[in-house]
């Protein structure tokens, strides 16, 4: 009796990285020939994710518009880079653990929960229209919770936190101004009493028929130097005093922070049911398209066999 040895085959002979050819068209053909698998994991995956979503229970959320103002120079020339014009100003200040907890101290809401249920965010355009290059755009902080009031104190005070944090170099200036409005006001009005009594004095010379002619050309020349000075003072005032209610109103309107729209509670989902649908849908069909390529394997593998 012949005993056969199997050939060995050399090291150098053996293909270890060889790859196998994915069968993707037979993937593709097994898809189509059973394709309402797929769409029957979809329309299930829709509304499991649906009723996932439903059965989340009710929370509110309560959501306050910021803007955060465009602060210019002193001179009112190019705008200012600082924290208004960092777009991540917003989420850093509203999620700094101070702030957390300072709000929910004051609100009443648990720091977990709060901490856990703070967001942030652009306001986009309306659809169909792009955001005009330059300007500032709003900002939304968002605070999710299961009490009504407590959610809408929390989201207002983190705004105000936030508002609060952006606005020093704007409340600087609007107080600079303030004051320099305040003094060309009081230097008007001085100039206007100054004025008033150059004018009432000039009047008297010229009706006193008991000064000599020298006396009163002396007076009057006199008078009307200080009051041609003091009209000329009072237009520079008044000028200045114009444009540093323009600056204050821009500072006011255009470069401070503040808070446009206050956050009032309304009641949600506590799971998004767009994003449900998304996942749920997106995991049906997935598992839809697996169980229409898998189908023939399992059926040929669990095939009674016949003898």
């Amino acid at each position: 009796m012949s005993v056969r040895t199997a050939r060995r085959i050399p090291p150098e002979e053996l293909d270890l990285d060889a790859e196998r050819e994915v069968d993707v068209r037979g993937w593709w053909e097994a898809v189509k020939r059973r394709w309402w698998l797929p769409v029957l994991g979809l329309l299930l995956g829709l509304a499991v994710g649906y009723a996932l979503a439903l059965g989340g229970g009710e929370v509110y959320r309560a959501e306050a518009t910021l803007y955060l103002g465009q602060p210019f120079s002193p001179n009112g020339g190019a705008p200012v880079p600082g924290l208004a014009t960092n777009p991540s100003t917003v989420n850093e200040i509203a999620r700094s653990e101070a702030v957390l907890q300072s709000v929910a101290d004051r609100s009443g809401m648990d720091l977990g929960k709060l901490r856990a249920n703070v967001t942030s965010r652009q306001v986009s355009p309306p659809a169909g229209r792009r955001a005009v290059a330059g300007t500032t755009p709003l900002m939304e902080v968002a605070v999710t919770g299961q009490n009504a009031r407590v959610t809408a104190r929390a989201a207002n005070l983190l705004a105000q936190e936030v508002v609060a944090t952006v606005s020093p170099y704007v409340e600087d200036k609007i107080e600079a101004l303030e004051e320099g409005i305040a003094a060309d006001e009081r230097e008007l009005a001085e100039s206007e009493r100054r004025l008033d009594a150059a004018q009432a004095e000039l009047a008297r010379l010229q009706n006193d028929r008991t000064l000599a002619d020298t006396d009163r050309l002396i007076g009057v020349t006199t008078l009307n130097a200080t009051i041609g000075s003091l009209v000329e003072r009072r237009g520079l005032v008044t000028q200045n005093l114009l444009e540093g209610r323009q600056a204050l109103s821009l500072a006011e309107n255009v470069e401070q922070p503040s808070v446009v729209q206050e956050a009032a509670s309304r009641k949600t989902t506590a799971r998004s049911v767009g994003r449900s649908l998304v996942v749920g849908g997106l995991i049906g069909l997935i598992l839809g398209l697996l169980a229409a390529i898998l189908w023939e394997p399992a059926e040929r593998r669990f095939r009674p066999r016949t003898a």
